[in-house]
């Protein structure tokens, strides 16, 4: 498998985009993972990777995501799990063993739990099966400052979260598209070898085109694009106005 950061380079190149769809379906349980898997298929050619969360994840679990996890990797698409993986070690490497071993590629962790017994153990068991972890260092909801932006030895908590990113090895860090000055912060810790993945963009008010210049490499999409009455008419719209598919 190729790590993902060159794999994610190597789709923006061919698809001439930034986005990662984040196939966060609602609806009845029973629709949604075909609705997901409908929507890869629409969309495989003007995307770079998929990004499932607790809306498929918690009503499916990881068995019945066959038919995505079978689409996402005939498209040669990345398939990421954002669960926000914040446990011990043992805990966080069943949880990974399991995406892992059942067609996912990377998965979303928080790096408030530490390294010792509690990343440590999930970087290793990615690093193992050639997978990839990326660190939350900060969101896009309304209060996230609340939390992300608290001073911990004079700097804020998220600044301490992009310096483990790099310190630890990880792949990436997800950074809210709404914060550019905070993206330009983190890129400046973590340099080129990590990318940076921004979601917020859309309806919580994210500009992709501002995140993208301050430093982030892709941006994380959902409801502007699952809940678009065309979703590919929207997600190429989105492409020109970032200067990329179709411009």
């Amino acid at each position: 498998m190729k790590l993902l950061g060159d794999w994610l380079e190597s789709n923006s190149r061919k698809s001439g985009s930034k986005i990662i769809l984040a196939a966060d379906v609602g609806g009845p349980f029973e629709t949604r993972v075909g609705a997901a898997a409908s929507l890869v298929s629409a969309l495989q050619e003007r995307i770079v990777a998929v990004k499932v969360n607790w809306h498929l994840l918690l009503p499916h679990g990881v068995l019945g995501l066959r038919e995505l996890v079978v689409r996402c990797s005939d498209a040669g698409l990345p398939l990421i799990a954002d669960m926000k993986l914040n446990d011990i070690g043992a805990t966080n490497v069943e949880a990974a063993g399991t995406l892992f071993s059942n067609g996912f590629d990377a998965i979303i962790a928080n790096p408030f739990v530490g390294y010792r017994g509690g990343m440590e153990d999930l970087l290793s068991k990615s690093r193992e099966m050639r997978k990839g972890v990326i660190l939350l260092v900060y969101m896009s909801h309304a209060g996230a400052r609340e939390g992300y932006g608290l001073k911990v030895g004079g700097e804020p908590l998220y600044l301490g979260f992009a310096r483990r990113t790099r310190r630890w090895g990880a792949d990436g860090a997800v950074v809210s598209s709404k914060s550019p000055s905070i993206i330009r912060e983190v890129r400046s810790i973590l340099g080129r070898e990590q990318v940076i993945l921004s979601p917020g963009v859309g309806f919580q008010g994210g500009d992709g085109r501002k995140a993208l210049t301050a430093g982030a490499d892709y941006l994380i999409v959902g409801r502007s694009i699952v809940g678009s009455r065309d979703p590919v008419k929207a997600v190429d719209a989105m492409n020109r106005e970032l200067g990329n598919r179709g411009s």
